[in-house]
Parts: C-alpha cells; structure tokens; sequence
C-alpha cells in the first residue's frame, strides 16, 4: 500500500521546505558511493575514472548554490572560507595530475572533520542542520577525490559514517500524537502528530470517517521520512543506508 504524506495547514504549522535544494545536494554524495563501489570491485579503467570524475563535477554544478548558501548560513567558523574555495574549485579536479589531486583530497578531509567538530559544538539545530549538508558534501567530496587520486579509504570511511551518524542522532524527527479536534465525533478517527525539525515543527494527522481513510495512516518511519524532508537528517540517514547496503 502506498501511503500518501500530507501535511495539514494547522495554525502555527510550518510550512514544509522545497526538497529541491537537498535533492540535488543528495546526488552529490550518491555519485561519489557510487565511484567508489565501483573502484572497489576493481573493474574501472583510468579513463572511466576521469569519467565519472567530470561526471561527479556536473553534479557538483549542479548543487554548488545549494552547497555554498548553506556554508554561508555558519560563515563564523573559521574553516568555512577554505572548503568554500574547495567546493568552487572541484571544476579543476579532472585536469591536476596526480599529487596536487591527492593534496586535495587531504585538503577537503580536514575540513569536513572541522565541519563536524562544529556540528558537534553548536549549540542551534538550525544551524547544525546547515552544517549537516556542508559535511555531507565535503565528505562526498573527499571520497571522489580520493578514489579518482588512489588514495587509501580506510580510516576516511569510518569517519564518514561517525558523521552521518552524528547527524542522524541529532536532528532525527521526534513525533508526539495527540488526540485531534474530531475525534469526539463517533465515525471520526483523528489523531495529530507534531513533529520536531530543525526547521520549525511539522504537523500531519491521522484522519479516518467511518472506517475510510481520508488522510494517514501514518507509521513511525513515514512520519519521520515525512518530517525530515528537506533537512540534512534525511541525506545522512540514505548515506548510511548506503553504507549498510555496501557492506561497509
């Protein structure tokens, strides 16, 4: 059964963010899980890497006013200067020979672990979920670089996971029912369900009359998915999923 998300227009309800901006920031870290599954079952050529990398570069194109808004939203940290300039320079990476690409794959690994050691010092969850898709990106661009540089992934991996891991445990939605203003009515089944965000809460119901559904029925996972759309929770929770699944 296809469960349908719809999200009630309550008083005090936030309105649901565009996922526009983290779909095309989502496709950032999947071209690079998906390099780097290939790369390690060993089948690419030197010149289906620089493919995928010029691959990987369009995406990034594709995603860099997305990626640098939110870098923008926590301009205090000192790193963000620097891996602003390593995201704007990824147009670059499939014409530096060997060394300089390998420079910058440490480059970018030291600022997406500075990213998370702030992610884990803020103390707003707005602005760790703007931190939570600057790390995303940056790890995801930190394995390209290192598979297209031949660089070894692992010690970067397990760290990578740490930090989708912190942002899942962070901003993951927590949903709270309540009995809704229907469900006096005898042939009404009304439950509400508030949901915690980085941006706002979210409100979605459960509402039946007489034994049809006209919105819901809502499971744990649906909610959250539902809630968490647009937010950096739901590009780390899919990162992990991937991990899982690669058996890494």
């Amino acid at each position: 059964m296809v469960v349908l998300a719809v999200v009630v227009a309550l008083p005090g309800t936030a309105t649901p963010v565009r996922a526009t901006g983290a779909d095309s920031i989502k496709k950032v870290g999947e071209i690079a899980f998906n390099l780097f599954l290939e790369a390690r079952s060993g089948n690419l050529t030197e010149q289906q890497i620089i493919q995928a990398l010029q691959q990987f570069v369009a995406v990034v194109g594709e995603a860099q006013n997305e990626i640098l808004t939110h870098l923008d939203a926590v301009a205090a940290a000192p790193w963000v200067g620097a891996a602003q300039h390593a995201i704007l320079e990824i147009p670059s990476l499939p014409h530096l020979g060997e060394d300089p690409l390998q420079d910058y794959a440490l480059e970018v690994a030291l600022h997406a672990r500075q990213a998370k050691s702030v992610f884990n010092a803020v103390q707003s969850d707005s602005e760790a979920d703007h931190l939570g898709f600057a790390i995303y990106s940056l790890y995801a661009v930190g394995l390209e670089a290192r598979v297209a540089a031949g660089i070894g992934t692992s010690t970067y991996l397990p760290d990578y996971r740490a930090a989708m891991q912190a942002i899942v445990n962070r901003l993951e939605p927590r949903c709270v029912p309540s009995e809704g203003d229907m469900d006096w009515h005898p042939s009404i089944y009304h439950v509400v369900y508030t949901c915690s965000t980085p941006r706002g809460p979210r409100t979605f119901q459960d509402y039946q009359v007489d034994g049809d559904w006209r919105e819901g029925p809502w499971t744990e996972a649906t909610l959250k998915t539902a809630a968490g759309a647009g937010t950096s929770w739901v590009l780390a929770r899919d990162t992990l999923q991937r991990m899982n699944d690669g058996g890494m």
